[in-house]
């Protein structure tokens, strides 16, 4: 017996209205002079040769956008072009970080920078970023003020400098010996909050939302940022390879300080003795883990990710949003604390 066909969800629609969104900005390439551009980008934006654990990514980032737009009061169709243009900030900025980091793969797949260079892993890079200014531009072809056209850029390029200035931190971490936990949690809110935030309150401009609406939209992006970044360094050290993509403590093996691991720093002698060593083999990455658990450290970046994800739901509750967007809005958030990649 056949089933039935499952219903269209609203995550549904707008997971491929997103997608639609992509491809109308790729398509502002063209297709003879930049045909392996196009390639690249398709490539890294998962539509050509997509292993099984890597795919498109969550498309987190702009379904946080159309769903905050249609839980503000708006029509989440108008949003797209905002939702297109923070995905392709995000992959800008895959792009030029796997390079900055050496990463070779990225979801399980070779990365742009590996595969075919890394000029050519930059340039592409410029282009995602430059897509993402035109794709913003696409607001005015809704009944979307200029003023708020403005405003939405302004949100956006704000967040690509705070984005820079977090990428920044996060290499220069790699050569401090002593990075306390408030500059970490300002690298993050660069890195990896400013983004979420500036799609949410875009969403809520694009909305039509009073200032205090839009702030507490704001507000629920930031601290979901930085909840989610938080549970990203959870999975950088206990992730299962086989989900995630990377191997396993792969933070550990680069050396990268997340906040488990400067808890570890800071308060076991023996983990910051392991770290120290000059070289480590694959007992050693075990042995670490183990420590960090043994010294608490995944217990408080669970506890941290759970208490900005508490802050992050109130502030959405705050704005009071409307159905059926707002419990999709709190479902995602919830699925965020047990994310596996």
């Amino acid at each position: 017996m056949t089933r039935p066909p499952e219903p269209v969800t609203l995550v549904d629609e707008m997971l491929e209205a997103i997608e639609d969104g992509l491809h109308t900005s790729v398509d502002l390439l063209d297709p003879e002079s930049g045909s392996e551009m196009i390639e690249m980008i398709s490539y890294h934006l998962g539509w050509r040769e997509s292993a099984p654990a890597a795919g498109k990514g969550k498309r987190l980032r702009p379904l946080l956008s159309l769903l905050t737009c249609q839980a503000a009061g708006g029509e989440w169709r108008d949003c797209v072009p905002v939702a297109s243009a923070v995905e392709l900030i995000h992959n800008f900025t895959l792009i030029h970080d796997d390079i900055e980091d050496q990463s070779e793969t990225r979801r399980g797949r070779t990365t742009v920078w590996k595969r075919w260079g890394v000029a050519q892993a930059i340039n592409t890079g410029d282009a995602v970023l430059i897509l993402a200014h035109l794709s913003c531009q696409r607001l005015r072809q809704s009944d979307i003020s200029a003023g708020t056209v403005l405003e939405v850029q302004r949100a956006l390029d704000e967040a690509c400098l705070r984005l820079t200035v977090g990428q920044y931190l996060d290499l220069a971490f790699e050569t401090r010996p002593d990075v306390l936990e408030p500059v970490y949690l300002a690298m993050v809110e660069g890195k990896t909050a400013a983004l979420i935030a500036s799609g949410t309150l875009s969403a809520a401009l694009v909305a039509g939302a009073r200032p205090p609406i839009v702030e507490a939209y704001r507000e629920f992006g930031r601290h979901l940022g930085l909840s989610f970044q938080i549970q990203d360094d959870i999975l950088g050290i206990w992730g299962a390879p086989e989900v995630t993509g990377k191997p396993a403590g792969d933070d550990l093996r680069s050396r990268k300080k997340s906040l488990p691991i400067l808890f570890g720093l800071h308060n076991s002698k023996e983990f910051a003795s392991l770290w120290n060593d000059s070289a480590l083999g694959p007992d050693d990455i075990q042995d670490m883990t183990n420590e960090l658990e043994r010294g608490g450290a995944l217990d408080y970046a669970r506890q941290a990710s759970e208490k900005h994800m508490d802050t992050a739901v109130a502030a959405l509750d705050s704005a009071r949003p409307l159905q059926p967007a707002a419990d999709e809005l709190h479902r995602l958030s919830i699925n965020l604390l047990g994310r596996e990649r």
